[in-house]
């Protein structure tokens, strides 16, 4: 038994606006009509029935039908039937229509979805089977219209989503879309702007020529349109664009011939299949005569050879046969069709043998039930192995994705199965692409920076502007809007979250740490160099004369000021803080207090306004003094820490920094620093009170030195410290470094000159009796035995009071409490006199009468003249009795305990 094909080429064209329909056939004799659809030729133009053949598509597709039947033969033997014209259909009972002669038992084709839907809707009508091989039109789904119609390719919708998800891994998210006029063209591209609306993508509506953002393009366009379309888009490739096509494009090589400069780099999407085994060798063996069309080939290949086969031309041709990409699909619809017709005869017949005779050859074959026996059914009918097609009558959605090279051929570069993720190389993709300078970008916008959010145009949700947020305060919200942080965080490095601010500390290993650290680490050396000098000499003139308990206490007082500096640069805690509250304050009083102590006892020592001894000036008093004045600042500390506990707080000196502090506020330390400010003030004033005493006690010159430049000191740190309230850093480091620096002052001003001469001038370091005051009672003594005799003549008397009165200056005079008496102290007080002194003098004069004249003292001796003696007359000071004078001067000068230096 034979099978019979007749292969219809239908070719459509439009001339004045009226169809034409040209067949042409090729039949081969058989028992079982099948029908055959192959474009062999593209469409006539300008009145031609026919146009250029096509050497793949069309006769190798057709060749790989005949090459099926012959191994059909081998299996079963066919019944031959004929489709009758349509007047030759007979339908008696209004049911199932019968044929006057053989029918078509089954279609397979056509190639293209705009011809399959019109031969689908004819075969409709007369429940004929189609079976398509490359037909991929989406409106082919439609069941209600074509029940009949199967396909082993998956549907465009499958397709779209394939394109869809394709243009997404490429990134891009603006292309261009071309499609064609019709089922295949319209209906495809409808499913990828579903398809790609899902995924993101915009289609740029505006013409090619008038944007270059959109590069990449995709194409749902018929074959023989392609080539056309290609043609007038080679502008495309000076903007460096990219095709993006459907299977209409494929993998086939006639449409890229001629084009390669402009699709070169172009992906397409194919059903993936594989190479058909044997069929090269087959259609190589034919020869020119076998059919008509296969002539047709020859010719168009120009071969001469006589009598020979296609293997003999394309050797002659130096031409390589390469298989066409649809000819695995045709096969692979014939062989589900020979399977159907031998379940179905086997089942209706009962064998091949008995076909004759069965009414199926008759009445031809039941569409319905013919094709069940081809859809959800795999071709090696093995229940694990997936069905070539489904329920439906579509193909499964198994794509292969390809890549044009420099060269013209295809590599697979990915490939796609419907509800699975795609496996796509784009590490290969950009390297065949890098010969045209790299994957384009096919966007409408760039991706907005950091910190930028996309304000969308209103028709594009691809093309937006970026927008800038405050980086300090904002984030991003879903690239659409921005918003604050709160007022305790600020945005991570990514702008898209709010994190908490991290409160600033002091880092050990800053320059704000190791300046003022190292700085009090010297001034801790250097006191304690201080303490052990006056303990190594503390028997010593000048380290006794100095007055060494409260020196003591001075030097631990600048000892805290240097230990402040690192209190305030720790990281804050409720012990720190309730520290620093009590010695940055301490600290300053302690060396204020001893040196008001000081100048305060030789105020009073030195005074004019009493001539009684002053009192608490021994040391015991002078220490008891110091701590009374150290103890306000104390107590007012602690009332501090009991109305105001200790603690610790995050405050925000800016928006956007954070710095852990002590809970305390500004007002406090104010306070706390005001008590140590009076205190200065009350040392530079008495400081400044006692600037003209003896020169023996220039030690009031020092804390003078002291004094002043402390004050300067903290008139500079005021401003600095309460103009930098927002910068921490600045603001705790200058207050150590002021707090320190009030304790170098008094190191250097004060203690310095004294270490000087105790260690490189110990010459001046002893103890003399000669000193400037013993010669003032030697010399008052003198003075008032001659003021208590007669003179024998005036220029005697003269005589004796010049001498009396021209002894030298001599300086320093001791002021250790440790050895001041009673008789010390009212020397002191009579150490410093008016220039001049009214006594009286006997003088002669020519008549012989003794007058009153004052009696001039030598500059010199001006500092040693005691107080109360400034143009006192001899009844209006309080020491007019000589005899007073008498005694004090001599308790002065007998007593031993008195220092002269």
């Amino acid at each position: 038994m034979q099978v019979e094909y007749i292969v219809f080429i239908v070719l459509i064209l439009t001339i004045d606006s009226h169809a034409v329909i040209a067949i042409k056939q090729v039949k081969v004799d058989g028992d079982i009509l099948i029908g055959g659809l192959f474009p062999v030729h593209e469409a006539g133009r300008h009145g031609e029935e026919c146009g250029v053949l096509k050497p793949d598509q069309g006769v190798q597709r057709l060749q790989a039908i005949s090459d099926d039947s012959h191994a059909l033969k081998q299996t079963f033997v066919f019944i031959k039937a004929m489709l009758t014209s349509g007047d030759e259909i007979v339908c008696p009972d209004g049911g199932r229509p019968i044929m006057g002669n053989q029918s078509v038992a089954l279609v397979i084709g056509a190639a293209s979805s705009q011809v399959s839907v019109m031969v689908a809707s004819m075969l409709q009508l007369l429940k004929v089977p189609q079976v398509s091989y490359s037909s991929t039109g989406a409106e082919l789904s439609e069941k209600s219209r074509f029940q009949y119609f199967s396909r082993v390719v998956p549907p465009d919708d499958l397709q779209a989503d394939t394109l869809a998800r394709l243009v997404k891994r490429l990134n891009w998210t603006y292309v261009h879309a071309i499609a064609v006029t019709g089922s295949y063209g319209e209906r495809g591209m409808d499913s990828f702007r579903a398809a790609a609306d899902v995924e993101g993508i915009c289609i740029d509506g505006s013409r090619m020529r008038n944007t270059n953002k959109a590069r990449g393009v995709v194409m749902f366009v018929d074959e023989d349109n392609l080539r056309r379309i290609l043609y007038n888009l080679d502008y495309i490739i000076q903007r460096n664009s990219t095709f993006v096509a459907s299977d209409s494009w494929g993998t086939k090589r006639s449409v890229p011939s001629g084009y390669e400069a402009i699709t070169k780099g172009a992906i397409t999407v194919a059903p993936d299949r594989n190479q058909t085994p044997g069929y090269n060798e087959y259609f190589l063996n034919l020869s020119p005569g076998d059919n008509v069309f296969l002539q047709e080939y020859w010719e168009y290949l120009n071969c001469s050879v006589q009598n020979a086969n296609f293997r003999e031309c394309f050797k002659q041709r130096r031409l390589k046969f390469n298989q066409e990409a649809y000819v695995s699909s045709v096969v692979t619809a014939i062989k589900l069709v020979a399977n159907a017709l031998h379940k179905y005869i086997l089942k209706f017949c009962g064998g091949f043998d008995n076909f004759g005779d069965c009414e199926v050859s008759k009445i031809g074959f039941n569409g319905t039930i013919l094709q069940s026996y081809y859809r959800n059914v795999s071709l090696s009918n093995k229940p694990k192995d997936p069905p070539v097609i489904d329920a439906n009558g579509d193909g499964l959605g198994r794509y292969g994705i390809y890549q044009l090279d420099s060269k013209g051929v295809y590599q697979k570069v990915g490939f796609c199965h419907a509800g699975k993720p795609m496996n796509l190389d784009i590490k290969r993709i950009r390297k065949i692409t890098q010969s045209r300078g790299g994957m384009p970008k096919s966007v409408c916008s760039l991706p907005c920076g950091r910190n930028r959010y996309k304000e969308y145009n209103q028709d594009q949700r691809c093309c937006w502007t970026c927008i800038p947020c405050d980086p300090a305060t904002s984030i991003v919200i879903n690239e659409t809007k921005c918003v604050e942080c709160p007022a305790i965080e600020v945005p991570n490095q990514f702008y898209n979250a709010c994190k908490p601010i991290k409160p600033e500390v002091f880092e050990f290993n800053s320059l704000w740490v190791l300046i003022p650290s190292s700085f009090s680490v010297l001034g801790i050396l250097a006191t304690s160099f201080v303490i052990a000098v006056f303990m190594r000499y503390s028997q010593t003139p000048v380290v006794k004369a100095s007055g060494r308990e409260l020196c003591y206490c001075m030097l631990f007082g600048i000892g805290l000021c240097y230990c402040v500096t690192f209190i305030l640069l720790s990281k804050p805690t409720p012990n720190i803080c309730a520290l620093s509250r009590i010695i940055i304050g301490l600290s300053m009083s302690v060396v204020y207090a001893a040196i008001l102590t000081k100048t305060n006892r030789l105020s009073r020592v030195f005074s004019p306004k009493s001539a009684a001894r002053p009192g608490c000036i021994v040391p015991r008093a002078q220490i008891a003094i110091c701590a009374a004045i150290v103890s306000v600042q104390v107590v007012g500390s602690l009332i501090w820490l009991v109305w105001e506990p200790p603690g610790i707080t995050i405050q925000q000196p800016t928006r956007t920094t954070a710095v852990l502090t002590c809970k305390a506020t500004a007002a406090h330390l104010v306070a706390s620093l005001l008590y140590n400010m009076l205190l200065i003030i009350a040392c530079t004033i008495y400081a400044f009170k006692t600037r003209k005493i003896p020169e023996n006690f220039n030690e009031t010159r020092l804390i003078g030195f002291t004094m002043y430049s402390t004050s300067i000191l903290w008139l500079s740190f005021g401003p600095i410290y309460f103009a930098t309230q927002n910068n921490f850093k600045i603001q705790i480091t200058s207050l150590s470094m002021a707090v320190s620096l009030s304790g170098t002052v008094a190191l250097c001003c004060f203690f310095a000159p004294k270490v000087y001469i105790v260690i490189w001038q110990p010459d001046k370091n002893v103890r003399t009796r000669q000193s400037a005051v013993g010669r003032l009672v030697n010399q008052q003594m003198r003075f008032i035995s001659q003021i208590t005799a007669p003179a024998t003549a005036n220029e005697t008397s003269l005589l004796t009071a010049t001498e009396n009165y021209s002894t030298p200056q001599v300086t320093q005079f001791s002021s250790d409490p440790e050895v001041t008496s009673t008789s010390s102290i009212q020397a002191s007080q009579a150490s410093r006199s008016p220039a001049t002194i009214k006594t009286a003098i006997l003088s002669t004069s020519n008549n012989g009468s003794i007058v009153n004249e004052p009696i001039g003292l030598p500059k010199s001796q001006i500092p040693l003249i005691p107080y109360g003696y400034n143009d006192v007359s001899k009844d209006s000071g309080p020491h007019h009795n000589d005899y007073e004078i008498e005694m004090m001067l001599k308790e002065l000068a007998a007593n031993s305990d008195v220092t002269f230096l």
